[in-house]
């Protein structure tokens, strides 16, 4: 039952829609087997972030800034807490680390300098099933 929630926060249509996390960040939250609440989460800042690169993109063409960077970060910023569950719903920072950790064993490739500017923030190679 779990799953499925968490295929229907991942991929259901919303009113208003909601864009789809980044490629591999959908197939992560699935490997922890992330709460259903967290990927509905996620999946919520990752569209807002969106609105807001757009506009900012829009109304200050000058500006530079890492648009793809922002967007991964702001689908993955909590995904620390698939392993500190209980910091979904109450204080505590011990998922910052937790997340760090989680994507850099992924081999995230999204840091100034690591990757050519404007190019796709990713999750190296294929995810497998971890356990929490």
């Amino acid at each position: 039952m779990s799953a499925d929630l968490l295929l229907r926060a991942l991929h259901d249509k919303a009113e208003p829609p909601l864009r789809p996390l980044p490629e591999g960040v959908a197939e992560l939250l699935q490997s922890l087997e992330a709460p259903p609440r967290l990927a509905a989460h996620l999946r919520a800042v990752h569209d807002v972030a969106h609105q807001l690169v757009d506009w900012t993109g829009q109304r200050h063409p000058g500006l530079t800034f890492d648009r793809e960077a922002v967007l991964f970060g702001a689908a993955t910023h909590d995904v620390g807490k698939a392993v500190h569950v209980a910091e979904l719903s109450g204080g505590g920072s011990a998922h910052e680390e937790a997340g760090r950790e989680l994507l850099l064993a992924r081999g995230v490739t999204c840091r100034a300098g690591q990757r050519p500017v404007g190019a796709p923030c990713s999750l190296a190679g294929p995810v497998s099933r971890a356990r929490r």
